[in-house]
């Protein structure tokens, strides 16, 4: 659904929610509660853990990039997600999250100024990690700490119309939106630290619809590239295929790393992202959303089809150790 906003003005409306503030939230707590009954009711409060296989499609400027997600949860604080890509040349798994207050760092990742994490892709693995100093890697950690939070937070509101307990998150009224096919409400999420997120819920089924919220633009560094050194596999001349050399590779890496550097001198772009939870099916007394998308700026850069999703498997503990 398209949704456009029911609110006749925005100084009108910022009078209104100023003068209700309390019924405001009322309201809110009235819609949530009425979402996480459609969702599961009891069954939704029983939930201590979950893992949720999914197959992903990315769009990355003109390449379409294929992975294997696997999301593990365990409530309260407890969260993993590993990509692996499962065709083209890139095969290192990149994992994210967070045990308590200990982030997962994924091997391959640079941290860029304004909050923006920055993935480095290609062939030969991922790079040699960088050293920090102690006072940039508690930086790094706390930022990454931060970011794994929100993104999981931003799938809790869609999936269950609460964010991850960790944020600390209040609800508010903001109003309703339309769309040809039926109205929504809509309820801002905010905390003190800086998360924001909407989320729209169909007024008929109760069920979430759409999650938008304001972030850095992504920027990745691929190692290697059609008509680079160290890209791929080179053809021979026979048409036989031949693995790049070690010095090749370095070479690459080089480019990378100062492809990093430039990005790293460069303000982050805050654009607009909007996540859409459709094709809702139940599980163990639990409905969840089967297909999942993600727009930057309008445009459908992601697409996940959800494959398996076990309620409150029991998880290895392993699995959280970065």
């Amino acid at each position: 659904m398209r949704f456009r906003t029911l609110f006749t003005g925005t100084a009108v409306f910022a009078i209104a929610a100023a003068a209700h503030v309390m019924a405001a939230d009322s309201k809110a707590d009235e819609v949530l509660a009425g979402s996480r009954k459609a969702i599961g009711g009891k069954k939704l409060d029983a939930l201590k853990s979950l893992a949720v296989d999914a197959s992903l499609q990315r769009n990355v400027n003109s390449t379409q990039l294929s992975s294997a997600i696997e999301i593990l949860l365990e409530l309260p604080d407890k969260y993993v997600r590993s990509d692996t890509p499962t065709g083209g040349m890139m095969t290192a798994s990149i994992s994210t999250g967070f045990s308590g207050d200990t982030p997962i760092r994924p091997a391959n990742a640079t941290f860029l100024p304004g909050g923006g994490m920055m993935i480095r892709m290609g062939p030969g693995g991922p790079p040699p990690a960088e050293k920090l100093s102690p006072e940039e890697q508690q930086r790094a950690d706390k930022q990454l700490l931060r970011s794994s939070r929100a993104d999981i937070s931003r799938l809790m509101l869609g999936w269950f119309a609460m964010a991850h307990p960790s944020l600390g998150v209040q609800y508010t009224y903001a109003g309703e939106a339309e769309s040809p096919d039926g109205k929504a409400y809509v309820i801002d999420a905010k905390n003190t630290d800086g998360f924001s997120a909407r989320l729209f819920i169909d007024q008929e089924t109760k069920l979430p619809l759409m999650v938008t919220y304001e972030g850095p633009q992504p920027r990745t560094v691929t190692m290697g590239g059609p008509g680079r050194a160290g890209a791929a596999p080179q053809a021979g001349h026979a048409g036989e295929r031949r693995e790049a050399t070690d010095e090749e590779r370095k070479k690459a890496r080089e480019d990378a790393d100062k492809q990093v550097q430039e990005l790293q001198k460069q303000a982050p772009v805050m654009v607009g992202f909007s996540l859409y939870f459709e094709d809702w099916r139940e599980v163990d007394g639990v409905r969840f959303p089967h297909k999942i998308r993600r727009a930057t700026a309008g445009t459908t850069n992601e697409e996940w089809t959800v494959n398996k999703v076990k309620v409150n498997p029991k998880i290895d503990a392993g699995k959280f150790e970065g």
